[in-house]
């Protein structure tokens, strides 16, 4: 069985974690939904915002999921610099799991001494079942016993 939407958190980790000049940036601060309280400045935080499947005559095609990623630094120039790069990693990204991710927004802030870059992406994940592979999976499930 496909991951779903529910694992997007774990590719979009896999994608920034790898990318070597994004690590010159960062280095491995890189969490989802919160980070380490005792983390230093630069870091970033990627959240998955929402996801819902959708559907055509043959059951579940792709979910749609829309992820935030924030970069927080005490440098302003820093954290566009960083959005950039965080950008041109997701940005039109195609693979088996993910079939796009498109960038639907970018806000900035400043907070507690902190700016703050949001990007907004939205992502299709391939799922693709039809009423032919869950006949197959329930056969699988049914030989196991």
């Amino acid at each position: 069985m496909r991951e779903t939407s529910i694992s997007v958190n774990k590719y979009i980790y896999q994608l920034l974690i790898s990318d070597e000049k994004l690590k010159e940036l960062v280095g491995n601060k890189i969490y989802p939904l919160v980070a380490e309280e005792s983390v230093t400045y630069p870091f970033i935080i990627f959240t998955k915002e929402n996801a819902f499947a959708n559907y055509s005559k043959d059951l579940l095609c792709y979910d749609t999921v829309n992820i935030s990623v924030a970069i927080a630094a005490v440098n302003y120039f820093q954290t566009v610099q960083i959005a950039e790069r965080v950008r041109q990693i997701l940005e039109n990204y195609r693979d088996v799991y993910f079939y796009n991710i498109l960038l639907d927004n970018v806000t900035e802030d400043f907070q507690e001494d902190t700016y703050i870059q949001q990007l907004q992406f939205s992502a299709k994940i391939n799922i693709q079942y039809t009423s032919d592979s869950i006949e197959e999976n329930e056969e699988s499930e049914e030989n196991k016993d």
